[in-house]
């Protein structure tokens, strides 16, 4: 396999320029297909840990934005250095744990808010369907009081999950952007934000792509019965991430192919080695 396919980079593709979704979202495809199985593995990993941190109270918080860091670290080294390994996941909880918690706090806080909102207010709704059925001695009222009560649960439910979803978006390159800024969590989601709004539509666009890819996948999944699931979390996780990381780099100036630099671990990027100047470090030729 030549460097350019391993890369996951168009041929031709000469490194200057701004990339677009579909330029990513291609590039995030090639990279994760050249090298299928190893980075299947790592989407294994991640996709394990997050659900066995979401039995654990609070686990969430403290487990996922560390290991997200720790996946955008590892597919930065696929990139740059044209292989990764597993145990690479958890250098987000080596290098850069209060950072990743800090810079993702927002989303957790969000996601922990929305269940906390709801859960009593769907038991509430409950109780007050029964308590109008017993006043009214009446099951129709009973069951036309609960059907109402719930759906505007299922309302409320929808339009909390929906304001949740789009702030999370805001937030998609925050676990990345903390090896960008290791001196603060909150500078890295701050610059998240700011790359977001600044590509707004843009980020919209991926958005919905991965959600329609997903939905595709979902049903190819059912129709194998659910053990196409297995394979096709994974490589979704792999693939929507590593788009992640060659827009946050075109975005930000960066090369989309840096040199892997032994530096101080304080330094920034993935790594340790820091940000790397567009003007200063370009990708190899025919990249």
């Amino acid at each position: 396999m030549n460097q350019v396919a391993a890369n996951g980079t168009p041929e031709g593709f000469s490194g200057g320029g701004r990339l677009g979704v579909m330029d990513a979202v291609g590039m995030g495809w090639r990279l994760m297909m050249g090298d299928f199985w190893a980075l299947w593995l790592l989407g294994l990993v991640f996709f394990a840990l997050a659900m066995a941190a979401g039995f654990v109270p609070y686990g969430q918080i403290v487990a996922a934005p560390p290991l997200t860091a720790g996946l955008f670290y590892a597919l930065c080294r696929r990139i740059d250095a044209g292989r990764c390994e597993v145990s690479q996941i958890f250098e987000g909880f080596k290098q850069r744990f209060g950072q990743s918690i800090l810079a993702m706090l927002p989303v957790m806080l969000a996601w922990l808010a929305l269940g906390i909102i709801l859960t009593p207010f769907i038991f509430a709704a409950f109780l007050g369907g029964v308590a109008a059925g017993a006043a009214f001695d009446s099951e129709e009222v009973f069951g036309i009081t609960l059907a109402v009560v719930m759906g505007l649960g299922y309302l409320l439910f929808f339009v909390l999950l929906l304001v949740t979803v789009v702030l999370a978006w805001f937030f998609v390159f925050a676990a990345l952007a903390v090896w960008d800024h290791p001196e603060s969590g909150w500078e890295a989601a701050k610059a998240s934000v700011r790359l977001v709004w600044q590509n707004l539509w843009s980020v919209v666009g991926l958005q919905l792509l991965f959600v329609v890819i997903g939905s595709a996948a979902t049903m190819i999944g059912y129709m194998t019965c659910c053990a196409g699931f297995l394979f096709i979390i994974p490589a979704m996780i792999v693939w929507q991430h590593a788009a992640y990381v060659y827009l946050y780099r075109s975005w930000t100036g960066q090369a989309l192919v840096q040199p892997v630099v032994q530096a101080s671990p304080t330094a920034g990027a993935p790594g340790g080695e820091g940000p790397i100047p567009p003007s200063d470090i370009q990708p190899p030729a025919g990249v």
